[in-house]
């Protein structure tokens, strides 16, 4: 086994995509998680669309897809529920059709607890590597070069501790709100303090519904925060009849609720008025109640934070878990550093550019959880359920980030870009999400099934540049963009470039000789259209997309690549 570059503390899914992401550029890792066993129940379950987006970035869509569910109708009841009642149909997400450059318009449902274990199995297959359970983080100390961390691993026969010091370059603390790393950092993890959160929360968990009571096709919720509110949620696992629940309202005693299964049992056959729903025993249960917090800084030298561990939420809006695995905006830049190919000072863009994220998301969630959880009018709290198209997460962008550029569009200094929205404004800029494009033909082969999409050529290993151009028009600068890339350091391994010639080019013979990794027809013009390229241009338009996903940078020759890879790498 390789001596590990990277030490990720913490197995949930931030930490897990971490490490895949970093494995799938050739950076060993070890991953510590000092819980004795793997976590169990829902907890994040619903993938916004731009997560999926990064699961197939991974190399992990095929796996999701025999295990998602679509999302459930949401149909409410009263409380207790009267007689005949069918209920009224939350309108909460709302399904749009897919389109060639958003493949994948509507989220899906997946317990965090298949989650994980997804993300285990592919690392453990393709890698060979697996999480160590019960096995903690005590201290560490920073140098110049390396990270001296001092961890604990405990024998859960024999309570016996064995104490080990490792030396590794860089240490990623995805461990949940209660964060060492983050403690030891001293990051202040700021939030709302505010008297009137403290008095809401709620009982959640998981338990068994005996077979034949609910089906596992919808989502059902009675009553509201006013007095009391029930839901339950099926968990959708393979051969089980498990449901989640929550229970809530300024009428419930939470913590008698939570004492057992009966208070359980007993609080949801009160809400709800029914004696039919038939329930097993409970799997998981806790109170939740709000912690709205983030860190004003993601790290410090080569400690960082992720997930929970920088930012933590209400889940209404359901973009916590979604909003860490975005945070994989770090684990490409450790690669290229942990290669050589980067300076270190490119890992303070990581704190730039999602302090902005999620500090729109906090708020955004915040005034989710209101309109929900607190006692409100059925009107208002209906509007905390409806979910808004910004919560798929394709305007997150970067568009004012100090390592993109931007040589088609310019922003004065005080222009306010919003970080969570402007990405979506019809537009296609440097720091926005990469779009899709079907029916690409490699250049030679005429046969419909060697089509191929840009998200099955994007790789969170290496940069992808488009180079939208034809030979007949750009032939000598296409010479010159192609021979820039190949001057890039370590050129194979993290630049792939990609000549993408338009629908009506008739260049294909001239094209495939190329030195380009690969020449595409845009059979159908879905790239042109959705990169916002004109065809008949005076000169090739670049797109230099990274490996999260993101263009970071829009340029139009030779000198627009040097000036954006001089930001990225040692050159």
């Amino acid at each position: 086994m390789l001596t590990p570059s990277v030490l990720i503390v913490g197995a949930g899914p931030t930490g897990l995509i971490h490490a895949l992401t970093l494995l799938r550029n050739g950076i060993p890792v070890r991953i510590i998680e000092k819980q004795d066993a793997f976590q169990l129940g829902t907890r994040g379950c619903g993938m916004q669309p731009r997560t999926i987006e990064m699961y197939k970035l991974l190399g992990l869509l095929p796996d999701l897809l025999e295990v998602k569910t679509d999302p459930f109708p949401v149909v409410k009841f009263s409380s207790p529920q009267g007689d005949n009642e069918e209920g009224n149909v939350l309108p909460m997400v709302e399904r749009i059709a897919n389109t060639p450059s958003r493949p994948i318009n509507t989220g899906f449902m997946l317990m965090q607890e298949r989650q994980e274990h997804l993300l285990r199995t592919r690392l453990e297959k393709d890698y060979g590597v697996t999480v160590e359970l019960h096995t903690e983080l005590r201290s560490f100390e920073e140098h110049d070069d390396h990270v001296v961390a001092h961890i604990v691993k405990r024998t859960p026969d024999t309570d016996e501790n064995k104490e080990e010091t490792l030396k590794i370059d860089f240490l990623v603390g995805a461990d949940g709100g209660r964060s060492t790393v983050r403690k030891q950092l001293g990051l202040d993890f700021l939030g709302d303090d505010s008297p009137d959160l403290k008095e809401i929360g709620m009982v959640a968990g998981d338990i068994e519904a005996l077979e034949g009571t609910l089906d596992q096709k919808v989502w059902r919720i009675w009553g509201d925060t006013t007095s009391n509110m029930l839901s339950l949620r099926p968990c959708s696992i393979p051969d089980k009849t498990h449901i989640n629940f929550f229970i809530g309202g300024v009428d419930v005693d939470l913590e008698k609720v939570s004492s057992s299964r009966e208070e359980v049992v007993k609080a949801i056959n009160a809400i709800t008025g029914r004696d039919d729903i038939k329930l097993g025993n409970v799997i998981n249960m806790g109170i939740w109640r709000p912690n709205i917090r983030m860190v004003n800084s993601f790290g410090k030298g080569r400690v960082f934070i992720a997930g929970d561990a920088a930012h933590v939420h209400s889940p209404t809006g359901g973009q916590g878990m979604n909003s860490g695995a975005q945070d994989i905006n770090l684990a490409w830049k450790l690669a290229l550093v942990s290669k050589n190919l980067s300076p270190p000072s490119i890992l303070t863009s990581y704190t730039a550019e999602r302090i902005p994220v999620i500090a729109t998301m906090l708020s955004k969630t915040t005034e989710l959880f209101h309109k929900t959880f607190q006692p409100a009018s059925p009107e208002k709290m209906v509007e905390g359920w409806r979910r808004g198209y910004e919560l798929r997460m394709f305007g997150v962008n970067y568009r004012k980030s100090g390592i993109t550029l931007d040589e088609k569009y310019t922003y004065a200094e005080d222009e306010i870009v919003d970080p969570y929205r402007s990405g979506d404004d019809g537009t296609v800029r440097a720091g926005d999400r990469a779009p899709d494009a079907p029916k690409l033909a490699p250049v030679g082969q005429t046969n419909a099934t060697s089509h191929t999409t840009f998200f099955d050529i994007f790789s969170p290993a290496y940069h992808t540049l488009l180079v939208f151009a034809d030979p007949s028009q750009h032939g000598e600068a296409i010479g010159g963009i192609v021979e820039t890339a190949r001057g890039l350091p370590s050129f194979k391994e993290v630049v792939k470039t990609v000549l993408v010639l338009p629908q009506t080019s008739s260049s294909t013979n001239d094209a495939s000789t190329s030195s380009a990794d690969m020449v595409l027809l845009d059979t159908e013009g879905y790239a042109y259209k959705h990169y916002d390229v004109v065809a008949d241009s005076q000169q090739p338009t670049i797109f230099i997309v990274r490996p999260d996903g993101f263009i970071g940078g829009l340029v139009f020759g030779v000198e627009g690549i040097r000036k954006y890879f001089a930001l990225i790498f040692k050159l």
